[in-house]
């Protein structure tokens, strides 16, 4: 599991502040949680989301763990019915087989000397075929008797099967519910700890403007009106906002596609329905996280059944980087920067059924070609 919301917290060093002020409010804001004093706010916050995300991990590993057995589970009863099939139609054909030999040895009870004897003249002959016949046919016996066996065996093992896939379907579900209850106490400490920052960083830019204020006053010099004007030129910073196509959310050559708390443990080619290998990641994330594209280059959307709502972003790597399950698209067909939000976290597509997620795949050397696990490359940059 990764999640963003911490991913401002820890920095290597703390530059010297002009002001007294300011070096407090960034002490606060910027102290690791393990130095963080049991009664400070923002050390609970992280703390909550860390236990969070904790869970949530466990739970997204759980419900990966039980679709992949429920599928595993689908093909093994496919492959028994064809098992099934085959032998079935092996003792029609002996059976066949059979019929036909006893036709050949007699007819209406008794036996037929022309065909046991030939032209008559070899009685030794005659016997000798007869016992050939006889011998043939209790084989013949033998054998749809074993294929009976093994039919019999067969069905059996279908019957069990059949209740396993129907526990392995309960156990998924229930691991879903657990996913998306875990999945919601994230979004919800995520969304604590944002709410803490916006009011510690309004706090901040309060004393900021106070602190500038009061130092222009004591000065009472005629150009203190200047000073203090170019001194709150932008008290406020920039914070971005809005949800329009090329907004940049985060800089980078390469940046993690879903911009919000998220999960995602390493499902590259676990079993999926109708005998399908996964063929990616996904990471789980309240619907309507932000996604944005990896790396710099261009983006097409084409939904399809499986994916759903599905975006391209084909970089200037040389990968083309799949994202499905969208919940809506931003803007149209475009270039696009690292970080440029294209759309958001949904459940379209065959993940209706399943928790908000995004199936994301990494295809070098373009939109058809054979994918990689993403998993290495998201853990890198997912944290």
């Amino acid at each position: 599991m990764r999640i963003n919301v911490r991913s401002s917290l820890v920095r290597s060093s703390l530059a010297r502040p002009r002001l007294a002020l300011l070096a407090a409010v960034a002490i606060v804001l910027l102290t690791p949680p393990a130095a963080a004093s049991a009664s400070d706010p923002l050390a609970s916050a992280i703390a909550r989301v860390t236990s969070a995300e904790r869970a949530d991990n466990q739970a997204t590993a759980r419900y990966d763990a039980a679709t992949a057995n429920y599928y595993e589970l689908q093909d093994q009863q496919a492959s028994s019915q064809r098992s099934i099939l085959t032998l079935t139609a092996q003792q029609e054909h002996l059976a066949t087989l059979g019929r036909e030999r006893a036709l050949v040895a007699y007819k209406r009870g008794s036996l037929v000397l022309g065909d046991v004897l030939g032209d008559g003249s070899d009685v030794l002959d005659a016997a000798r075929r007869a016992t050939m016949l006889d011998d043939v046919n209790a084989r013949g016996e033998v054998l749809i008797s074993q294929l009976d066996s093994v039919t019999s065996e067969l069905h059996d093992h279908q019957a069990a099967l059949r209740t396993e896939i129907s526990h392995a379907k309960d156990a998924r579900t229930s691991m879903q519910g657990q996913a998306l209850a875990a999945e919601r106490a994230l979004a919800g400490a995520g969304r604590a700890e944002s709410d803490l920052r916006t009011q510690l960083a309004a706090q901040q830019r309060l004393s900021d403007l106070t602190a500038i204020l009061t130092a222009a006053r004591a000065r009472a010099a005629p150009r203190a009106p200047a000073a203090t004007g170019g001194g709150s030129s932008n008290p406020a910073g920039s914070t971005g906002g809005g949800g329009s196509a090329g907004q940049i959310i985060v800089h980078g050559t390469w940046v993690c596609p879903v911009q919000g708390p998220v999960s995602f443990t390493d499902t590259y080619g676990s079993p999926r329905s109708g005998g399908r290998r996964h063929m990616g990641n996904d990471l789980f994330a309240p619907i309507g996280t932000p996604l944005v594209a990896v790396t710099d280059g261009s983006v097409f959307f084409q939904g399809d059944p499986l994916g759903g709502n599905a975006a391209y972003v084909e970089g200037n790597d040389g990968n083309t980087y799949y994202y499905a399950h969208l919940n809506d698209y931003v803007g149209g067909a475009r270039s696009v920067k690292a970080g440029e939000l294209i759309g958001h976290v949904g459940d379209t597509g065959d993940a209706s059924d399943a928790p908000p997620q995004l199936h994301f795949e990494i295809r070098p050397g373009g939109p058809n070609a054979k994918g990689i696990d993403p998993y290495s490359t998201l853990a890198a940059h997912c944290g």
